[in-house]
């Protein structure tokens, strides 16, 4: 039963992202701005530092072609930038030790490398009309915010449960 809950916390944070935006499509208080969510890397990002590396290299390449099947028209974009911040956040935590704060920043910087990536395919594909600035203060910067919000939520529980089941797994 232990082995089903990681699937299915990476697809309730799949969805959640969808039904985020849904029920909260254009909140009053944001004046214009842009907020995305990014629980998928956020769970990402924390089971490459707390759980096993090429496990979470799996699971992000999966939903990373998921997730350009689903949202986007371009099949790759997040196949590959999903893999990537995974291995990114797991080599910053060598050099790093492992907290709260380091693995925080390491994820701000990785969904802000990610938003930034995204921003830039989207310019070279799609001719998006935003300058930088705009990017930077109405989308960038709500969305590091949000999700800083949703690591905060939920670091203890999954770190812990995520170390917990690493454990259980080598002691077998």
């Amino acid at each position: 039963m232990k082995r089903y809950v990681l699937p299915l916390i990476t697809i309730i944070c799949f969805y959640a992202e969808s039904l985020f935006v849904e029920f909260f499509p254009a909140i009053s208080f944001l004046d214009g701005k842009i907020v995305v969510p990014r629980f998928l890397l956020v769970v990402l990002i924390m089971m490459g530092i707390y759980y096993f590396r090429n496990v979470t290299l799996i699971y992000a390449a999966i939903f990373g072609l998921l997730f350009d099947i689903y949202f986007t028209g371009v099949i790759g974009a997040y196949l590959f930038i999903f893999p990537i911040a995974v291995y990114a956040a797991s080599k910053m935590m060598k050099v790093f030790q492992i907290n709260i704060l380091t693995s925080g920043l390491a994820i701000l910087i990785i969904v802000a490398l990610a938003e930034t990536l995204i921003y830039a395919l989207n310019i070279l594909l799609f001719d998006v009309k935003i300058t930088t600035t705009q990017f930077l203060y109405n989308r960038l910067i709500p969305t590091l915010i949000l999700n800083l919000i949703f690591y905060l939520l939920i670091f203890f529980p999954l770190s812990r449960w995520l170390q917990n089941r690493q454990k259980e797994l080598l002691s077998e």
